[in-house]
């Protein structure tokens, strides 16, 4: 089976334009990227689609670990 080209999609945070593989995990943009589960939660809240790798290292790095 041929992996998917992905959906294309818009980081609502920045705008940019990404590929999301959520079929194909392993090689989706945002597969290298561990989140707190306080970075989790915030995106649950604030967010109802994917955001884009840089976003969410972002994120990661500068949201408190309450």
């Amino acid at each position: 089976m041929t992996p998917s080209a992905g959906i294309a999609k818009q980081c609502p945070r920045c705008g940019s334009s990404f590929r999301c593989m959520h079929d194909t995990p392993a090689i989706c943009q945002c597969a290298g990227i561990t989140l707190s589960s306080a970075t989790r939660a915030y995106l649950r809240e604030h967010y109802t689609d994917c955001l884009c790798a840089h976003c969410l290292s972002e994120l990661e790095a500068h949201l408190p670990r309450g």
